[in-house]
C-alpha cells in the first residue's frame, strides 16, 4: 500500500505540474501571440527597406526592440512567479518591464518629432524611471514581493512607469498638434490622435488589470504610423514636401464645386542656377520656393509642385482680391529669399468654368507675367551695360 500510495502521489504531482505547464503555455500564447506576430512581420518589412534614406527607420526599430524585450521580460516573469526562490530574477524581469515600457512610448515621440535630430532631453524621463525601479533591488520604494504569498506590492513610486508613459503620449499629441496643424495634414492628425487614444486606453487597462495591452498598443501604433507615412509619401513631392501633381488632379476633382480660382507659379532663372552653380543649388532654390508656398497655405489655399520649376495653387471660396494678394505675397516671399517667380491665376467667376480651362488660363497669365519679367531683365541689362568708346577719326593737321 505504501508503494502504491507513493506512486499515486507522484502521478498526481506530475499531472499537477503538467497542468501548470499547460496553463502557463496557454497564458503565454494568449498574451503574446499577437504582439510577437506583429513584431516579426514588422521586422521583416523594415529589414526589406534597410537601404532607405529615411533616418526615422531607426526609431521604428527602437519600437520593435523595446517591445520584444518587454515580451521576453513578461514571459520570464511568469516563469519566475512559480518559485519564490527566484525572487531576485523576478525582480530583475519586473524592473526590465517597467523600464522598457516608457522606452517603447518614447519611440513613438521620436518617430513623429520634426527634423533630423532629436533632443537628448527626451531621454531624461526614461533615465529617471530607470533610477526609480532599480531601487527595487534594495528598497520597497517602487515595488516589492511579500514573503508569505510571493505577491507583487507597489510602493509609493510604483506608478512612475505609468506617468512617464503618459508624459510621452501627451508629448506625441502636442507635437502632432504643432507639426500637422494645417488642413492638408488632417489625415496625419487623425491617425496620430487615434494612436494616442489607443495607448492611453491600454495604459488605463494595464493599471487596473495586469497585462501587456500597452505593449501591443504601442507596437500597433508604430506599424500604423509606418504604413500611413509610407502611403502619404505617394501624395507629396520628395524635394519640397508640398503636395504633388497627382494630388493636384485628385483635389481638382474633390474640391471642384468649391474652387474659386487656380494659380500658376513658375520659378525664374532655375536653368541659369543649375548651369552656373550646380543642381544642388537648384534643388535648394526649389526648396525655398516650396517654403514660400507652404507659408501661404491654409484651409482655403492648397499648394502643389506639379513639375520641375512649376507649382500650382487651388483657391477655395476666396475673392479675387484675396487671390491677387496671395499671388503678390508669394512674389514678395520669394524675393526676400533671393529668388524670383512668375505668377498667374484664373478666376472661375459667375459662370461655371471647367477646371482644365481654368488651368489653361492660369498658365497663360503666368507665361505673360514671365515674358514681362524677362523683357524687363533684358532691358535693365542693356541699360546697365557700359557703352563702348566712340570711334573718332584722327584729324590731319
Amino acid at each position: 500500500m505504501t508503494v502504491l500510495s507513493a506512486i499515486w502521489d507522484n502521478t498526481k504531482q506530475n499531472e499537477t505540474t503538467h497542468e501548470r505547464d499547460h496553463c502557463m503555455t496557454a497564458e503565454l500564447l494568449n498574451r503574446f501571440f499577437i504582439p510577437v506576430f506583429l513584431a516579426v512581420g514588422f521586422s521583416i518589412k523594415l529589414w526589406g527597406s534597410r537601404g532607405s534614406t529615411d533616418k526615422s527607420v531607426r526609431y521604428y526599430w527602437l519600437t520593435i526592440c523595446s517591445t520584444v524585450v518587454l515580451i521576453a521580460a513578461e514571459a520570464l516573469d511568469l516563469w519566475a512567479q512559480r518559485d519564490p526562490g527566484l525572487v531576485f530574477f523576478r525582480t530583475a524581469f519586473t524592473v526590465t518591464e517597467y523600464v522598457m515600457r516608457p522606452v517603447a512610448a518614447l519611440s513613438i515621440v521620436l518617430i513623429i518629432y520634426p527634423g533630423e535630430r532629436r533632443p537628448r532631453l527626451l531621454w531624461l524621463p526614461v533615465l529617471v524611471n530607470l533610477a526609480v525601479y532599480i531601487t527595487a533591488f534594495f528598497s520597497p520604494a517602487s515595488f516589492t514581493f511579500t514573503e508569505d504569498e510571493y505577491v507583487l506590492v507597489m510602493g509609493p513610486l510604483g506608478r512612475t512607469v505609468v506617468w512617464v508613459s503618459f508624459f510621452y503620449i501627451f508629448c506625441a499629441v502636442w507635437i502632432t498638434g504643432r507639426r500637422y496643424r494645417k488642413k492638408d495634414h488632417i489625415g496625419e492628425r487623425f491617425i496620430l490622435y487615434l494612436c494616442a487614444a489607443a495607448c492611453i486606453a491600454a495604459a488605463v487597462i494595464d493599471m487596473k488589470n495586469d497585462g501587456g495591452h500597452l505593449d501591443s498598443a504601442i507596437l500597433i501604433s508604430s506599424i500604423l504610423l509606418y504604413m500611413f507615412r509610407r502611403s502619404i509619401d505617394t501624395n507629396r513631392d520628395v524635394l519640397t514636401k508640398l503636395l504633388n501633381r497627382m494630388s493636384f488632379y485628385e483635389d481638382c476633382k474633390r474640391f471642384n464645386p468649391a474652387i474659386s480660382a487656380i494659380g500658376s507659379v513658375d520659378m525664374n532663372g532655375l536653368k541659369i542656377i543649375n548651369d552656373t552653380i550646380g543642381y544642388q543649388a537648384g534643388d535648394a532654390a526649389l526648396r525655398e520656393i516650396g517654403k514660400c508656398l507652404d507659408e501661404i497655405s491654409s484651409k482655403n489655399v492648397y499648394a502643389y509642385r506639379t513639375g520641375g520649376d512649376e507649382f500650382a495653387l487651388l483657391f477655395i471660396r476666396l475673392s479675387e482680391n484675396k487671390v491677387h494678394e496671395t499671388m503678390e505675397r508669394i512674389k514678395g516671399l520669394a524675393r526676400n529669399r533671393g529668388y524670383s517667380v512668375s505668377t498667374g491665376y484664373a478666376m472661375r467667376g459667375g459662370a461655371y468654368t471647367p477646371v482644365p480651362a481654368l488651368i489653361k488660363h492660369a498658365d497663360e497669365d503666368m507665361y505673360a507675367n514671365k515674358a514681362k519679367y524677362y523683357s524687363e531683365v533684358i532691358h535693365d541689362r542693356r541699360k546697365s551695360r557700359p557703352r563702348p568708346p566712340e570711334n573718332r577719326e584722327e584729324g590731319t593737321t
